[in-house]
């Protein structure tokens, strides 16, 4: 690389040393290594104009700079050390070079007199490996040193090296790091820890709170803090009942288990509302109108209400507070079910005349021809690593994707934000009301797009739900009911404390203010407040912004973006939805086999099972006909619903058996065909209806109105759309319940892969001796599978759902009724054996399609269910 013409000598001031160093012209010459201190002084009067004047300025990231007063003294040089590190360079030939600090290991040696010069030059190259836009010259941008480590924990960087870069400590479950976060600073620095006798950071064990009192009892040990599993044990005083835990255990999360223990003899008009571990209450009378304040002892967070009052139906206002450690964060399994117990009903899922359970909470009720605008807000400041920014977009998307599963009206609005916030997606905008629409714009949304912003300005973004909604109010009219009934629910997913644009608790103010929230319009808003990342988010801060409403949590903190995308997976707890809404499955990691598949019914005479079945609505199951096909009385059958294994399991009797009157095994036996199974498909009303709950629910059956719904599809749909959209390929999967209960795949053969499918069934010699033509046993009305890596069904599982999922719902398309092999011969239901290779037939499956027998299933279901036309 050729270097310019003009080269200016150097003064090197390193160490109190200083060297006088001319700079070579040569084409193949690399400059030097920067040195800690640079002086520039021109060859001619054209460098001088070329370079401009010395600097004065210290350099960031160096030792003090040379006086304007300084001279480079006349005698020689003394040999500087081959070891020596040189890393920044004076603003003075900034022009020139800029910083180079990421390798941090540039020696002096590059200078004149020293053997080793050579090789030094190749390091500077080395350090600087980035081109200067005008003169050509190596160069690189500041980074941070990387001797960081933390003891007994773990570190990730948000930007790597760089300035700006938010380093984030991590440490094993029960400790937690000190500090929990620094930033590379613009002059490559970190920034100072707080702590002045803190040199490096540490992971320390976790606390939780000590009681600071406790009124009409006591507890043991009194301690100041409790370890991790250590015990809190409460007692009360005679004439007192205690209420809530007995016995609370600390937490690896710095919380206690259980709920706050109380004793309370009932004299007042609202139940005493009890002291919080590591609270201070003020107030003792509990009288319609008397109010309580609390605070947090020492340095602990107040999350919840610091006031409460007594309201005229005898429960307090607000929230119960709750005084946590400040790097104490909520684990995903409470979250979800808090969260989840406002945002069930949003999904239109309860019944809104029922009556509220006092163990259930508060629910927000939209009725279905309600409407619900829902605000999504994901901070993209610069210490939200790229990687955790996706991770707040698919945990958006799949919240958006749940919610319009269900059969409500809702807008989705899109807000990211840094110093500035920017709408993705208004309410106002059609496509808001679009799942796809709005998914597409989420996946869509760029990390970099607030590159050039890096504070965090919450405010900013809740105001611009401020005006959003001020802007639909103009258009619908404020007094209209078109606008008064409309419900808002604001998440806001942030990685740390706004730094920038005011208060967001002002904007807030303004949001209820246009919203009329009032104690009778409390549910019309719902303002989530999520944090992620632990010791960087203020709590104070999320407990201001989140509602405070009576049995709920709406502020969170989780440990990283992992955990809350196991909240918006797992938040939608279908235990909490009572009418009869259908396809809906429990598909979190930890629900049991028949809360995934809550329609899959077991049937058997008196004792021994012998089919499966589906329920299609709170009192029909759907099964096989050749189930009963040696039953004289089918009211001597039973059917079990849930699972037959705990307390959610029930039996059922059965109060009419509908059987298509065009099945007969034997119909084609006079033509060489011994069994045949056209028309196999059954009804069985059931005695009483079966109770909603996440181990029992109905499948969707397509070409109803109910499956229009869950597919989204417009109110015209007709029945071949649904075929169209659900077997849209020549191979389409799907699935099967196993005898064990677990969910089996295999793979649906349509159009020319279902002729080649069925083509083995000539190949079973034994069944069908004289078959000439396969479709005279395998008609249009079956489905075939068993091909590849498909599960084949048992002997047993006949009548089951075959079934498809979409959109995180499922849909029966067909049910199981014969095929060419057997893999639970051994009659162990736990253990299925594959095929043997090369077995002769091959493995086939066959399945009744419901798109085929449409006209038995309207004939028999009219008024059940809500039909689409053909």
């Amino acid at each position: 690389m050729a270097w310019p013409p003009l080269w200016p000598v150097l003064f090197v001031r390193q160490s109190g040393n200083t060297f006088h160093t001319p700079l070579s012209r040569s084409p193949s010459s690399v400059p030097p290594g920067p040195a800690a201190r640079l002086r520039v002084r021109a060859k001619s009067r054209a460098e001088a104009r070329l370079l401009g004047p010395a600097p004065r300025s210290r350099l960031p990231g160096a030792p003090s700079a040379l006086r304007p007063a300084e001279r480079a003294p006349a005698r020689a040089p003394r040999q500087p050390s081959s070891s020596r590190q040189c890393c920044h360079l004076l603003p003075v030939v900034a022009l020139l070079w800029p910083s180079c600090a990421e390798q941090d290991r540039v020696a002096t040696a590059a200078l004149p007199g020293n053997p080793d010069r050579a090789a030094a030059i190749g390091a500077v190259g080395r350090c600087c490996p980035r081109v200067h836009p005008l003169f050509g010259l190596a160069a690189a941008t500041p980074s941070c040193p990387q001797n960081v480590n933390i003891s007994g924990g773990t570190f990730t960087l948000s930007h790597g090296w760089a300035p700006g870069s938010v380093l984030t400590y991590s440490c094993p479950v029960g400790r937690y790091p000190v500090p929990a976060s620094r930033l590379c600073k613009s002059n490559g620095r970190w920034q100072t820890l707080r702590s002045t006798q803190l040199t490096k950071a540490v992971c320390k064990p976790v606390r939780c709170p000590g009681p600071v009192s406790f009124e009409n009892g006591m507890f043991t040990p009194r301690l100041g803090s409790y370890p991790v599993g250590g015990n809190l044990s409460f007692e009360c005083e005679d004439g007192f009942t205690l209420r809530g835990s007995p016995v609370r255990q600390c937490r690896p999360n710095g919380m206690w288990d259980g709920e706050t223990a109380v004793c309370d003899n009932g004299a007042g008009y609202c139940p005493n509302p009890g002291i919080s571990v590591g609270a201070v209450r003020t107030g003792s009378r509990f009288g319609l109108g008397d109010k309580v304040t609390y605070r947090c002892s020492s340095n602990l967070v107040l999350t919840g209400s610091a006031e409460r009052e007594c309201q005229s139906n005898g429960v307090w206002s607000g929230t119960e507070p709750i005084c946590r450690q400040p790097y104490s964060y909520d684990f995903p399994e409470d979250v979800a079910p808090a969260l989840g117990a406002s945002l069930s009903h949003l999904l239109g899922a309860t019944n809104p005349t029922q009556k509220r359970k006092k163990s259930v909470g508060r629910k927000i009720q939209i009725q279905r021809s309600g409407h619900l605008n829902l605000y999504l807000l994901l901070d993209a400041s610069q210490s939200v690593a790229e990687d955790d920014f996706h991770i707040f977009k698919e945990s958006a998307s799949l919240m958006v994707d749940r919610i319009f599963s269900f059969e409500i009206n809702v807008s989705v609005a899109i807000i990211t934000f840094a110093s500035k916030p920017k709408i993705i997606m208004s309410v106002l905008h059609d496509n808001s009301r679009d799942a796809t629409e709005v998914i597409n714009s989420l996946d869509n949304v760029n990390y970099k797009d607030h590159e050039n912003g890096t504070g965090t300005n919450t405010y900013a973004a809740l105001d611009s739900v401020h005006i959003m909604m001020n802007n639909q109010m103009q258009r619908l009219g404020m007094s209209t009911a078109a606008w008064q009934e409309i419900r808002h629910a604001i998440i806001l997913l942030t990685d740390g404390k706004s730094n920038m644009g005011g208060s967001p608790k002002l904007a807030v103010d303004n949001i209820k203010e246009i919203l009329n929230i009032n104690q009778q319009r409390n549910d019309y808003l719902d303002i989530y407040a999520i944090g992620v990342g632990k010791l960087d988010v203020d709590w104070k801060e999320l407990n201001e912004l989140g509602s405070k409403k009576d049995g709920e949590r709406h502020a969170f903190i989780l440990q990283d973006t992992n955990a809350l995308y196991q909240v918006f997976e797992h938040m939608l707890d279908v235990s909490k939805l009572t009418d009869t809404i259908c396809g809906v499955g429990n598909m979190s990691a930890n629900a049991s086999a028949q809360e995934r598949t809550p329609w899959h019914v077991t049937i058997k005479p008196k004792s021994q099972e012998t089919c499966r079945g589906a329920l299609i609505s709170d009192q029909w199951v759907l099964t096989a006909a050749h189930c009963f096909r040696h039953a004289e009385n089918s009211s001597l059958w039973r059917v079990n619903v849930g699972d037959p294994n705990s307390q959610w399991g029930k039996e059922f009797s059965i109060e009419k058996a509908v059987i298509s009157s065009g099945f007969d095994v034997f119909a084609k036996k006079n033509q060489g065909i011994l069994e045949f199974y056209g028309d196999d498909i059954a009804l069985l009303k059931l005695a009483q209806k079966v109770k909603m709950s996440t181990h029992a629910r109905p499948i969707c059956l397509p070409c109803t109105v109910e499956a229009n719904l869950a597919l989204r599809r417009p109110p015209g749909s007709t029945c071949r759309d649904h075929e169209s959209e659900l077997l849209n390929k020549l191979s389409v999967p799907a699935h099967f319940v196993a005898l064990n209960g677990s969910k089996l795949n295999i793979n649906l053969k349509t159009g020319t892969e279902w002729t080649s499918c069925i083509q083995v069934v000539s190949q079973d010699r034994t069944t069908f001796p004289d078959l000439t033509d396969v479709r005279e046993v395998v008609t249009d009305q079956f489905l075939c599978s068993g091909t590849e890596n498909d599960d084949n069904p048992c002997r047993g599982e006949s009548g089951g759902a075959v079934f498809l999922e979409r959109r995180y719902r499922f849909f029966q398309v067909g049910l199981v009724s014969w095929g060419l092999y057997n893999p639970c011969g051994n009659s162990n239901k736990n253990y299925r054996q594959k095929a043997p290779r090369g077995k002769i037939p091959p493995p086939r499956d066959f399945h009744i399609n419901l798109f085929r027998l449409q006209p038995w299933l309207r004939q028999h279901l009219e008024g059940i269910l809500n039909f689409l036309p053909l």
